[in-house]
C-alpha cells in the first residue's frame, strides 16, 4: 500500500515540559501533519487539548514503558510511527520525506532511522584504538563482535544498518508489534533499549533497517545534562549491565570474550585519560569496569 502521512502516528516519552512544547510546534509546521500525535509523561500534567494530538501519561519515567503505553491510544488507521525523543524537534519536511521514503522502500524493510544534527564525539579521535579495543569501525551503523555499536552517519543513500536510534526512529507497525508490550527493567533511564531491541528485529526477525537521507531532526538548544561523579558512575555500571544483557541474548552472533576484552581495555584507557585531563568521567569507566560483572540472571527485555 502507498503511506500517506495520515497513517503516521509520533510517539513522544517526556519527562521534560519545556522540550515538549518545541517538540509539538515543529509538529504543527509540518508540511505534512501526521494522523495522530501521542505524548506521554511520567506524571500527570494538563495541556490544552487539541486536534489529533493526546496528552497521557503513566507512573513510570522510562520510555520503554512510556511507548508501550501509547499503544492503547493509536488509531486504527495509523500504520506506521515515528518515536520521537523530547530533546529533539523536527525539521518542517520532516514527516513528508519520511513518508516518501517508506513508500520507495521495500516491505521487508521493518525501521528507517532519522538523521539529526546531534553531535556525536569525533570519530576520528583515537581511530587506532577504537579499532584494537573492538569499540569502533569504519563502518556506519553496524553492531561490532564486542556489542559496541557504530554511530548512524553515512553519506550512502538508505544506507543499511544493524540498530537504530530509539528516539529517532519510525516503524512499520505490522511487522514490529515486538516494540510494544515488551519487558524492561524499571529504571529512569532505559539504557541500550534502541540497540536490544533493533538489533533483535534485524537478526532475529529477519527485516532490513534503514537510515534515511532526507527526514532529518534537530537537537533541542537547551537540552543539556550535567552529571556528579555518583551519576557518572550509575550510568557506566548500568550501561555496561545492558551490554552484558544484550550480549546475552545474542550469544550466537557476538562474543562474550570480545565483549569483555573490549570492556575492559576500552575503560582502562579511558581511566588514564581521564586521570591525566583531571575529568570526572572516570568514574563512568569505574562503573564500567565493575558493571561487566553485575548479576543479569533476573533481567528480562525481551
Amino acid at each position: 500500500m502507498k503511506y500517506k502521512s495520515s497513517n503516521i502516528a509520533v510517539i513522544i516519552p517526556s519527562a521534560n515540559f519545556k522540550n515538549i512544547k518545541i517538540c509539538l510546534k515543529s509538529i504543527k509546521r509540518q508540511t505534512k501533519k501526521p494522523g495522530q500525535t501521542i505524548i506521554v509523561f511520567n506524571k500527570k500534567k494538563i495541556f490544552k487539548k487539541e486536534k489529533k494530538t493526546i496528552f497521557s501519561y503513566i507512573n513510570k519515567s522510562n520510555q520503554v514503558h512510556q511507548r508501550n503505553h501509547a499503544l492503547n491510544l493509536i488509531n486504527k488507521n495509523i500504520k506506521l510511527i515515528l518515536q520521537l525523543d523530547d530533546k529533539f524537534y523536527l525539521h518542517k519536511k520532516a514527516i513528508e520525506n519520511l513518508i516518501s521514503d517508506w513508500n520507495k522502500l521495500p516491505s521487508n524493510v521493518a525501521g528507517i532511522g532519522i538523521k539529526s544534527d546531534f553531535k556525536y564525539e569525533n570519530l576520528n579521535k583515537f581511530r587506532l584504538l577504537k579499532y584494537i579495543t573492538l569499540t569502533g569501525s569504519n563502518q556506519p551503523g553496524k553492531v561490532l563482535i564486542s556489542g559496541f555499536n557504530n554511530k548512524l552517519i553515512s553519506n550512502k543513500k538508505y544506507p543499511d544498518v544493524d540498530w537504530l536510534q530509539g528516539g529517532l526512529s519510525s516503524w512499520r507497525l505490522k511487522h514490529v508489534s515486538i516494540i510494544f508490550n515488551r519487558k524492561y527493567p524499571i529504571v529512569k533511564w532505559s539504557i541500550l533499549e534502541d540497540l536490544i531491541f533493533s538489533y533483535h528485529i534485524k537478526f532475529n526477525k529477519k527485516f532490513k533497517l534503514k537510515m534515511s537521507n532526507s527526514s532529518m531532526a534537530f537537537v533541542i538548544k537547551n537540552d543539556s545534562q550535567k552529571f556528579l561523579a555518583k551519576e557518572f558512575y550509575l550510568r557506566g555500571y548500568e550501561y555496561a549491565k545492558m551490554q552484558k544483557v544484550f550480549i546475552n541474548i545474542n550469544k550466537r552472533k557476538l562474543s562474550k570474550i570480545a565483549f569483555y576484552y573490549s570492556y575492559i581495555s576500552s575503560s582502562l584507557l579511558g581511566s588514564l585519560w581521564c586521570c591525566l585531563k583531571i575529568d570526572k568521567k572516570i568514574f563512568f569507566y569505574f562503573g564500567r569496569l565493575l558493571g561487566i560483572f553485575a548479576n543479569i540472571k533476573d533481567i528480562k527485555v525481551l
